[in-house]
């Protein structure tokens, strides 16, 4: 019983990456984990394929999100015609506390900005483009009356966009606001009729692989996209996030780690259909 438990403790130990304390060490397992992730997901992966001329939407929590997650998809959407809307639900303000020379309203604006900037990369025009502004940071803590308006603003999205595919990061991606804005589109959904086909796409989850283990078995259809030959699109729209990659003065280290982004440099992606 003994090794049987060390035998758990250092799987776990493995997937998780948890107890892991040397920085080269983790970062070579946590890429074999992400590899080993994928090849699992192709297992049993469908490639995408789109059923006319789809209106997709894109829900994304913060103004990254949605390129990480999605951003091989956006652009060969808009490449081939298709109409692309996406949705910030917060302003992303959360993303600097206690900088010096940002105010969290001075990163709204900066963050906006560059995802504005993202979004003309990869083909999305600004009417396109829709900032609910809740609060960074906050959406796992909502009163039902601020949760509320969060619902609203999204159905009222839906209700005008009247998307045939609708993105979201997935329920369980190991954030807290990813998983509350899952929530959130849930109960916009249910607030009226809902035609679209809806795809949980992961962000987090790749940094803890463990995470992908419900989807891969739980969704209805796992999702493979491959955009090679567009992938420098995803990586110029990437890049202008600039607060987020690179380090803002006097910050001499990215919010983002390097290993972090360094897990979408590849040209698929894979979405769960529920």
């Amino acid at each position: 019983m003994i090794g049987l438990a060390r035998g758990v403790h250092l799987l776990a130990t493995i997937v998780t990456l948890g107890t892991i304390r040397v920085p080269a060490f983790k970062r070579r397992v946590r890429r074999l984990a992400n590899a080993c992730s994928r090849m699992a997901l192709r297992l049993r992966a469908k490639s995408y394929t789109s059923e006319g001329e789809p209106v997709t939407l894109i829900v994304s929590p913060h103004q990254d999100d949605d390129v990480l997650g999605c951003g091989g998809l956006i652009a060969r959407k808009r490449l081939d015609g298709y109409p692309v809307h996406v949705a910030y639900i917060t302003d992303g303000s959360a993303s600097h506390k206690a900088h010096p020379a940002l105010t969290p309203a001075a990163v709204t604006h900066l963050r906006n900005t560059e995802a504005r900037a993202a979004l003309r990369k990869l083909g999305v025009e600004t009417p396109a483009i829709h900032f609910l502004g809740a609060q960074d940071g906050t959406l796992a803590h909502l009163s039902p009356d601020q949760a509320a308006v969060v619902v609203r603003q999204l159905r009222e999205v839906i209700d005008r966009v009247r998307p045939d595919e609708i993105f979201t990061p997935c329920r369980k991606d190991g954030s807290s606001e990813h998983e509350a804005s899952f929530g959130l589109l849930t109960l916009a959904l249910g607030a009226g009729p809902r035609h679209a086909r809806l795809y949980e796409y992961p962000v987090w989850s790749w940094w803890n692989p463990v995470l992908l283990v419900r989807p891969y078995f739980t969704s209805r259809r796992v999702v493979s996209f491959n955009f090679k030959g567009y992938g420098f699109l995803k990586q110029a729209a990437l890049a202008c996030h600039r607060s987020q990659f690179e380090p803002t003065p006097p910050w001499t280290k990215p919010v983002i780690a390097p290993d972090f982004t360094a897990l979408f440099a590849g040209d698929e992606e894979f979405y769960f259909e529920i």
